[in-house]
């Protein structure tokens, strides 16, 4: 079965940065592509970490109030907020472990890791490189389809799987990703399997089967 994966949906070839970039670089970058986080990569393409705006925001804010350096005794997070705020490249800077899948896992696998991770952007990879981003409107774009191109796809993606059904003489109707399926197949199975791979399709939210059969394997019986 087709699956479309994150690889074609993805935004390929996103700004980088190396371990060595200096904060006002960064900085610049982000402002300039108008992005709020940039992917730190080794000279080989490894994905390292990422630096955030959130991650440059303590160093701006306490050199603009001058806030001296902590005593020994205050507390981790004080002492690693004022690291923070002299930190000067991106490997100090950056946030560790990235939120990131592979291109080739599916959009099914990406939206559960967008679910678990709570990420605003998902790193995508390839052969162990980093290859692109994807981010939660990339995701939900990709499920935005014309009506017709549901309808085509359905048919050559899914119906045309199904052993012993003529693709040709099944009804497929879609409306807002939600997709009918019509006509007379030979077996129960058949109409089962027709409807689990149109759901599958890119675009289809829900399918609404309403497929007859002449066997039901189930019973054993003819159906008229």
């Amino acid at each position: 079965m087709y699956q479309v994966t994150v690889g074609s949906v993805m935004t390929p070839d996103p700004v980088t940065v190396r371990p060595g970039t200096d904060f006002t670089t960064i900085l610049e970058m982000l402002l300039s592509h108008d992005i709020g986080a940039v992917p730190v990569v080794s000279d080989r393409g490894a994905l390292l970490g990422m630096v955030t705006e959130a991650d440059l925001l303590p160093r701006r804010e306490d050199l603009a109030d001058g806030s001296g350096r902590p005593l020994p005794f205050a507390r981790q997070r004080a002492r690693q907020r004022w690291d923070a705020t002299w930190a000067t490249t991106a490997l100090d800077l950056m946030t560790t472990p990235v939120p990131s899948l592979d291109a080739a896992a599916t959009l099914a696998a990406a939206a559960r890791e967008f679910g678990r991770s709570r990420a605003r952007r998902l790193f995508v990879l390839a052969d162990g490189a980093l290859a692109g981003v994807l981010t939660r409107g990339d995701l939900l774009m990709a499920f935005v389809r014309a009506d017709d191109d549901i309808v085509a796809d359905v048919r050559q993606q899914a119906l045309t799987r199904v052993p012993g059904v003529d693709a040709a003489t099944v009804g497929v109707i879609a409306s807002g990703g939600v997709v009918t399926l019509t006509g007379t197949v030979e077996r129960r199975g058949d109409a089962e399997l027709a409807a689990t791979l149109a759901s599958h399709v890119l675009g289809v939210v829900h399918v609404v089967n309403q497929l007859t059969y002449r066997l039901d394997q189930e019973r054993g019986l003819a159906r008229r």
